[in-house]
């Protein structure tokens, strides 16, 4: 599954630089975000601490049914959304929003999607290291 999430994540990126995108537009707030979303300090915290805080935060804030004012207030905090309303040819949730950024080598994505049949949003943080194919990073001594 977080091997899923992070070729997602790749894959999101790489498609918002090949449209001349900043992955995710300016670099998010450490803790709340101008809207309220709580971001967590994804720069300095282990990755599963961050995940649990944003999870905790979506799960208080928003319940099925609150589609609308997550999008607005998402939207205002960078995410982007995308509602049911899409031909991807595969089920897809009532609304999806995600914030990618990247900083150096470290991919951080949050996202949050709505599902008809559960009561409460699904939201997740991922921090992803990107590996440069040019750079060798054997360390092994001889």
């Amino acid at each position: 599954m977080r091997l899923a999430m992070a070729a997602l994540a790749v894959l999101a990126l790489a498609s918002a630089c090949a449209t001349d995108k900043v992955a995710g537009g300016p670099r998010p707030p450490q803790g709340p975000g101008p809207a309220g979303t709580e971001f967590g300090f994804w720069n300095r915290d282990a990755e599963g601490s961050v995940d649990a805080g944003f999870r905790s935060y979506i799960m208080r804030t928003y319940n099925a049914g609150d589609e609308t004012k997550a999008r607005a207030m998402l939207e205002k905090d960078g995410f982007r959304c995308l509602d049911g309303n899409r031909p991807d040819g595969r089920p897809v949730p009532q609304l999806e929003c995600e914030r990618l950024f990247q900083l150096n080598d470290d991919v951080h994505a949050w996202t949050v999607e709505f599902w008809p049949t559960e009561k409460e949003p699904r939201s997740h943080y991922t921090r992803t290291h990107i590996r440069d194919p040019l750079k060798n990073y054997d360390v092994k001594k001889n």
